[in-house]
């Protein structure tokens, strides 16, 4: 999975490292803390923040690229 430069730029402001992801699962980036956060892009799909929570639980949320970048500019 290849990302533009802008997103690539976004997610090293806000903190994510980026991950040598497989085309199936379409993992990009991630950050972790008490919670792990990851951004991916399954061939076919939209971009999608995956929260993961205790007890294998996931939160998703869809996220459009332009999102992500216009954070990342208000953070600087």
């Amino acid at each position: 999975m290849q990302i533009d430069q802008d997103l690539y730029d976004a997610l090293y402001v806000l903190g994510f490292n980026f991950l040598d992801g497989d085309l199936v699962s379409g993992e990009i980036a991630e950050i972790k803390g008490d919670l792990t956060i990851k951004l991916v892009h399954p061939p076919g799909e939209e971009l999608k923040f995956v929260v993961e929570l205790p007890d294998e639980k996931q939160m998703i949320f869809t996220v459009d690229r332009h999102q992500i970048v216009s954070l990342a500019e208000r953070w600087q």
